[in-house]
């Protein structure tokens, strides 16, 4: 039984930190939409927290946290990918940071999402998302730290092979403008209606953004 409570916990809390990551980078694309002259300008995105992928466009951002959200809820045999656990890592400092301070309005509507899950939302929150960040067992978040502690120091010399995430998966995303049309269809589950109607709207407008 507290296995199973763990687990709901530990899957309630990672739909959270995604709804965070999605939010943010909703934020950058309605800004965009406001200022498409300033779009290559740096502005909050969640990737901060994993600087190798910082500068991804924000509508590559939106894909790879729909991405993700769709490979984890329908449980995708080979979940997580590379990019999968670098999303998650990122999206979960997102939310550990979000909830240190108790006054975001960014914070209070992650929490107005599909699931009803406002008792989260207390002062244990940043210490929850920092033991699911810690508990997450695979090479890949053992990997993640490795590259952020690379990455941090600027004498390192870093290899392919000691930083793999110079290569493959992450590559190819960082090189990218268009987003895929088909992530309208990732978000079941993770987005409102409302939200959903935003993002559609928001790339009918700009259909040069998708491919």
């Amino acid at each position: 039984m507290e296995s199973s409570t763990a687990s709901q916990g530990d899957c309630n809390l990672t739909y959270v930190t995604l709804r965070a990551a999605f939010l943010l980078t909703l934020d950058s694309l309605l800004r965009y939409s406001l200022s498409p002259s300033h779009a290559e300008q740096k502005g909050s995105e969640f990737l901060h927290f994993y600087p190798p992928l910082q500068g991804m466009a924000p509508q590559i951002q939106m894909e790879c946290v729909l991405r993700t959200w769709n490979r984890w809820s329908t449980r995708q045999s080979d979940f997580p990918s590379p990019l999968d656990a670098r999303i998650l890592y990122a999206a979960t400092e997102l939310l550990a940071s979000l909830a240190e301070d108790r006054s975001s309005p960014l914070l209070r509507v992650v929490f107005e999402g599909p699931r009803e899950l406002r008792h989260l939302n207390d002062h244990w929150l940043p210490a929850k998302a920092r033991c699911l960040q810690l508990t997450r067992e695979s090479t890949f978040s053992r990997g993640i730290l490795q590259e952020l502690s690379l990455s941090s120091d600027p004498q390192e010399q870093v290899t392919e092979h000691e930083y793999p995430a110079a290569d493959g998966e992450l590559m190819e995303i960082l090189g990218r403008w268009r987003a895929n049309p088909e992530m309208l269809t990732w978000g079941n589950g993770l987005l409102t209606p409302h939200e959903l109607e935003l993002v559609r709207d928001f790339f009918e407008e700009h259909d040069g953004l998708t491919e």
